[in-house]
């Protein structure tokens, strides 16, 4: 009787303390957004426009109170219709378009008059923004565009979490698998070699496999794809070799997740395939129905391409 209660009250005691730590980190994000006037206080660099002032993964802190945009001062916008952070910097400045003529004139940093249209540019790139803006668009306006401007930042956040696990699962790879970088300038595409388990069919056979991190990394997840060609109800039948992995799907994805953690369970999923979740219905059909005729192909296919 005592386990039969103990039990639900675990459960609620665990679902209201994820629950706090969620309300917790809510109150701090809006508490931030108010104090900044920022609806987004804190991005990420996504792009190599702003090379070398800013590397992609590099961590920006916004403010949005000041009246104006200053010649050369780095902000952040959306554009109209695309939720995509542009992080470029101010190259013009004009006074708020009056009248039919939409005429403008370029306000000198000397003005006292408000800077309310912008026009930015990258500092990698050889034209202006113009072509970014929403259609008819050609300059920002400033109270509704600016996202804020950067006052600070923490340089490459993602890429010094990369390299550390890097190094981690060079020094100590899991069992049955080696990584090292598919080109040793980009830390952001990997390979990774992994033994067939035991006891599968696809034992004594060494895949290939791809990762790819985003720039966003932690924040969201890696891309995992076969570069051997495999038979297995979680990896597409084709020159894509993508894998199905609940665990890296968006909604399911947690930023306190390892690469090794991920290269474990990719290893688990060809010991133990979930047909459930397949993206080769077929094959899936096939290993609950047939699953000696599943497993007979599956080894074909490993000696004829994953046996080196």
């Amino acid at each position: 009787m005592l386990s039969s209660l103990g039990n639900p009250r675990q459960s609620l005691a665990q679902v209201l303390n994820f629950a706090l730590v969620l309300s917790t980190a809510f109150m701090l994000w809006k508490g931030l957004s108010v104090f900044t006037a920022s609806s987004s206080p804190i991005v990420v660099v996504l792009s190599g426009s702003m090379e070398p002032a800013f590397q992609r993964g590099d961590l920006l802190f916004l403010w949005n109170r000041s009246p104006r945009a200053e010649l050369g001062e780095v902000v952040v916008y959306n554009v109209k219709g695309k939720d995509i952070p542009i992080v470029h910097r101010v190259v013009r400045t004009y006074p708020e378009v009056e009248g039919k003529a939409k005429k403008v004139k370029e306000v000198s940093e000397s003005s006292p008059a408000p800077n309310n249209m912008l026009l930015t540019k990258g500092d990698n790139n050889l034209a202006d923004d113009t072509e970014l803006y929403a259609p008819g668009q050609d300059y920002l306006n400033r109270a509704e565009d600016i996202v804020g401007s950067v006052r600070g930042y923490i340089p490459g956040v993602g890429q010094k979490r990369i390299a550390k696990e890097l190094s981690e699962l060079i020094e100590s790879p899991p069992d049955g698998i080696s990584v090292e970088l598919a080109d040793e300038s980009n830390i952001y595409e990997w390979k990774v070699y992994m033994d067939g388990p035991e006891g599968s069919p696809y034992h004594k056979g060494r895949f290939l496999m791809k990762l790819s991190l985003p720039t966003e990394y932690p924040f969201k997840p890696p891309a995992v794809s076969f570069g051997t060609k495999i038979y297995h109800p979680n990896v597409t039948n084709d020159e894509k070799g993508s894998m199905c992995l609940g665990m890296l799907k968006s909604d399911e994805w947690k930023p306190s997740s390892r690469i090794g953690a991920v290269l474990e369970f990719a290893r688990q999923l060809l010991a133990e395939p979930m047909p459930d979740d397949a993206v080769e219905g077929r094959i899936a059909e096939q290993y609950k129905n047939d699953k000696s005729r599943y497993e007979e192909i599956a080894k074909d296919w490993t000696r004829k391409y994953a046996t080196a």
